[in-house]
């Protein structure tokens, strides 16, 4: 048990060795074609946006741990932004926790039809995106008509510098939320729970597990970091939309795959996440610098998840 314990650290060490080794190259690429990306302001402005990817990233890494996905995350953290700008009038604190009550109820009815009810995460998530869209377009115009743009005191803080440049708001939260993950599911019961569900879900109910509650407590845990991810989105660009996060849902499942996650459960961590995360943002700078568009920025981030999905099914039927 030892040996094979000490064969996955070293693979994992790899890994992210690898994942680095990448960073590095896309990062002095992009420098080499825009010299300006190699200065500082640059690369602050590079982790702020990468920010609302990671911590949008960090939902789809827990729920995937567990070998399902979240694909109205997008949706939920759109969502919360909406509200939080539509209830700003009440005083930024209580829009907040409109936002929250918000996540923790659509997070809810997803960990409860998934842990309790047996539904499968993809079309349970996928219904849920649907539901979604069709509140807030009629929303829009009815119960939460108001306005659309999110708090002054949320846009300085989703844009402005911490202490110097590069640190910024954004990158501090991230930092300290992402913190939080990799202590949560490397040092905690909980961690070790959505480790073992997403291995063998049967075998831990069996050893009186339960797994309901751990999903449900996964994705509910998910739509909070995509409701706070939202929250940085909205502040960053000044005014909310119902598409506001659209184009963050493939990028935050291709993170977590490139980090080596895998979409069948139980092997993976947020620190490889974290570098997916920051690739996939070099990476878009280093697309738009040459003047590509956002339509060949999604076909290659689903390319990515396709190409890196085939592999782990290969490597599961071999195993």
């Amino acid at each position: 048990m030892s040996t094979l314990k000490n064969f996955a650290t070293v693979k994992v060490s790899k890994s992210i060795w690898a994942l680095f080794g990448i960073l590095i190259g896309i990062f002095l690429l992009t420098s080499f074609i825009d010299p300006y990306f190699f200065s500082i302001p640059a690369v602050g402005v590079t982790f702020a946006l990468a920010a609302p990817l990671g911590l949008l990233a960090a939902g789809q890494t827990i729920c995937m741990l567990t070998g399902g996905i979240d694909l109205s995350l997008a949706m939920i953290a759109a969502g919360a932004a909406f509200i939080v700008s539509v209830k700003s009038e009440s005083g930024t604190f209580t829009a907040l926790l409109w936002g929250a009550f918000f996540c923790i109820l659509v997070g809810s009815i997803n960990g409860l039809a998934v842990g309790l009810f047996g539904m499968n995460p993809l079309i349970m998530t996928l219904g849920m995106n649907a539901v979604l869209i069709g509140v807030f377009t009629v929303g829009v115009t009815t119960f939460l008509k108001g306005s659309s743009s999110m708090p002054e005191i949320l846009v300085t803080a989703s844009n402005a510098t911490f202490l110097f440049d590069p640190l910024s708001w954004p990158l501090v939260i991230w930092a300290v939320i992402g913190g939080l993950l990799l202590f949560v599911l490397n040092k905690t019961g909980l961690g070790r729970l959505i480790y073992a569900i997403g291995d063998n879900a049967q075998a831990a109910r069996l050893a009186g597990v339960k797994v309901w509650q751990v999903q449900w407590a996964t994705y509910v845990i998910c739509a909070l970091l995509g409701g706070i991810g939202g929250v940085i989105i909205g502040g960053q660009s000044g005014a909310v939309a119902i598409s506001l996060a659209n184009p963050f849902l493939l990028p935050s499942v291709a993170a977590v795959v490139i980090g080596g996650t895998s979409i069948m459960g139980g092997i993976g961590n947020y620190t490889g996440t974290i570098l997916g995360t920051l690739i996939l943002t070099v990476l878009s700078y280093l697309l738009a610098t040459i003047n590509s568009s956002e339509a060949v920025k999604q076909m290659i981030y689903g390319a990515i998840i396709l190409v890196l999905a085939w592999t782990y099914s290969k490597i599961s039927q071999n195993s």
